[in-house]
């Protein structure tokens, strides 16, 4: 699911540059970026499993000052949680993929006196649908069909180095908790203590 998100997000993005016009004015601007990271998720079947995260995130942003040091950014994200664990019987796989859209705010610190690298913190929200659960095992293969969805928060903390007045790059981590577990078919799945490393850009419309 990844691969295919990330074509259609450099579609996107491709289609996005070659169409809009370049304005150093422009409050508005979008960014792609690409994590990995790790995972504890509480599955009322299954009990406490860890795992792999991979993640991947096109957002939009709007400037809230005339430094543009404060945005509102939402978007589209989409992870990917892979688990192995022991069934009792043979050693199997849990695969969840999600689908999140968040709603938060970043406030950005000039670090030197050009402006070109920068200290970025985070806080906001975001739903979370759980778009397929999969059990895999060397016999067979489950679809829990567990879809759903539940909220969540995180805090991000991250550099940005400035490449022009408009664009950028920027290396940050994130720290989310959902705040509900998600319930469907006799499964209740929560995922806790999430930790990505992300890498990406910033670019205005």
């Amino acid at each position: 699911m990844i691969k295919k998100a990330l074509y259609f997000v450099c579609l996107i993005g491709v289609l996005t540059t070659t169409f809009a016009q370049e304005n150093d004015k422009s409050k508005f601007g979008y960014g792609m970026s690409f994590g990995f990271g790790n995972s504890t998720l509480e599955n009322n079947q299954l009990g406490v499993l860890n795992g792999n995260i991979l993640s991947l995130r096109y957002n939009v942003d709007y400037s809230l000052t005339k430094k543009e040091n404060t945005k509102i950014i939402s978007g589209i994200e989409i992870l990917d949680f892979n688990s192995n664990f022991f069934n009792g019987v043979n050693q199997s796989k849990l695969k969840n993929e999600y689908l999140q859209i968040p709603l938060k705010i970043t406030h950005r610190i000039n670090l030197d006196k050009d402006e070109k690298f920068n200290l970025v913190t985070g806080v906001g929200l975001y739903s979370n649908f759980l778009l397929r659960s999969r059990i895999t095992s060397l016999t067979d293969e489950v679809n829990t069909k567990s879809g759903g969805v539940n909220l969540g928060y995180n805090f991000t903390l991250g550099m940005e180095y400035n490449l022009s007045s408009s664009s950028s790059i920027r290396l940050h981590s994130d720290v989310m908790y959902e705040l509900n577990p998600i319930k469907s078919n006799g499964y209740e799945q929560k995922q806790s203590e999430i930790l990505l490393l992300s890498i990406g850009f910033v670019t205005k419309f």
